[in-house]
């Protein structure tokens, strides 16, 4: 097991803590990876919002990571806390 490898699996879980809920690809659908899991190899995901279920959201910017992932834009709705 890499270091990397475990990297990773944190990686995705802190995206996630500010990530808008309706942000998604289709790697939204499988589980999330584990500790020791291989990145996935895609460098080009297709993101789409889970609203509109479009490439761009409700304001009409793109449904995208850099653009998602934190509180400001209008449409953005953050992750639930347990």
């Amino acid at each position: 097991m890499s270091h990397a490898n475990s990297d990773y699996a944190a990686r995705v879980r802190a995206e996630l803590k500010t990530r808008c809920v309706h942000l998604r690809t289709k790697t939204a659908f499988m589980p999330l990876p584990q500790k020791g899991d291989e990145e996935n190899p895609s460098s080009t995901p297709i993101w789409w919002c889970g609203r509109t279920c479009e490439a761009l959201g409700p304001d009409g910017s793109a449904a995208h990571p850099s653009q998602c992932d934190a509180p400001g834009r209008r449409c953005y709705a953050p992750p639930f806390s347990a």
